[in-house]
């Protein structure tokens, strides 16, 4: 198993809830990366014989093990998100578009589940245009804000942003991230605000104009405790009231604390932190409140 080091990544709209899962005060942190297997931001291992390597660095190796061959990156990102302010109006392409604009064989899709709903009790997800003419003449009239959709959540529900899918969290969300396949992100519109410079963020207009989809629909559904929910490409799971879990599946799985603690060769496990199981393994001395577990789904295993 590989137990992996949280990153934190600040943001313009993050908290400070997520400063309790890591050492310091830290504040501003939007991003608290469980697994992440992308330049940069990739987690680094805190055993084993890979010890001090990063998840990118070991993943040509043990990809095999894992039943991931088809892949050249570890194909799930793992986050804790909070939003202080909304995040920006953005898009994911999906697999055809991020073929075409950036020369890479996978899109974007992701999931989250509220640990916490915003304050106004909706995200931004889904398009109110049925054409690309229309998105594009409400991009003249710089209105990108209002044909996006309004979403009704609560606390312990479920919403998967598909690829294509106009979304944004919004202010006081407070959720566990999965994403699936690239790492391309299009901001679409946001807000007009500034970062500490007085600067606009960068949009990316034409990539988000050529990735949105009109048509998808994105829907909440409550979250039921060791009931996998099934995508396309993978799937989740939320655990309560672990002392030992066994990965019976024939895929590496990612099991990210929420709360709870726990030793395992010689690391102490907290909240924030995730362990890949290789098909097979066991972890015991846990004592997990509230857990999530993410693996890719394989309809051929």
């Amino acid at each position: 198993m590989y137990i992996l080091n949280p990153v934190p990544h600040k943001t313009i709209w993050g908290g400070n809830r997520l400063s309790g899962f890591i050492p310091g005060d830290i504040s501003g942190i939007g991003h608290l990366y469980m697994v992440n297997g992308h330049d940069e931001m990739s987690n680094e291992i805190l055993n084993g014989k890979w010890k001090g390597k990063t998840l990118k660095e070991i993943f040509p190796d043990k990809k095999y093990e894992w039943n991931m061959e088809e892949y050249s990156e570890f194909p799930l990102t793992v986050a804790l998100v909070d939003a202080k302010e909304n995040l920006s109006i953005q898009v994911h392409p999906d697999d055809i578009t991020a073929e075409c604009l950036e020369h890479q064989k996978l899109g974007k899709t992701e999931s989250w589940i509220f640990l916490d709903a915003p304050q106004r009790g909706w995200i931004y997800a889904g398009c109110q245009c049925n054409a690309k003419q229309e998105i594009e003449e409400a991009i003249s009239r710089k209105q990108m804000e209002t044909i996006t959709s309004h979403f009704k959540i609560e606390k312990d529900q479920y919403v998967c942003i598909e690829a294509g899918t106009l979304h944004a969290m919004t202010e006081g969300s407070f959720v566990y991230e999965v994403e699936y396949g690239s790492d391309f992100t299009y901001r679409f519109y946001d807000y007009d605000r500034t970062d500490e410079r007085g600067k606009k963020r960068e949009l990316h207009i034409q990539k988000a104009t050529a990735s949105i989809n009109p048509n998808v629909a994105p829907y909440a559904r409550n979250v039921k405790d060791k009931v996998w929910i099934q995508e396309e490409d993978y799937e989740i799971c939320r655990e309560t009231g672990l002392d030992r879990y066994c990965n019976d599946s024939e895929v590496a799985e990612c099991l990210s604390v929420i709360e709870g603690e726990g030793q395992c060769e010689g690391c102490k496990i907290t909240g924030g932190m995730s362990i890949i199981l290789s098909p097979g393994e066991v972890l015991e001395n846990i004592r997990l409140k509230t857990a999530f577990v993410a693996r890719i789904r394989k309809t051929d295993v």
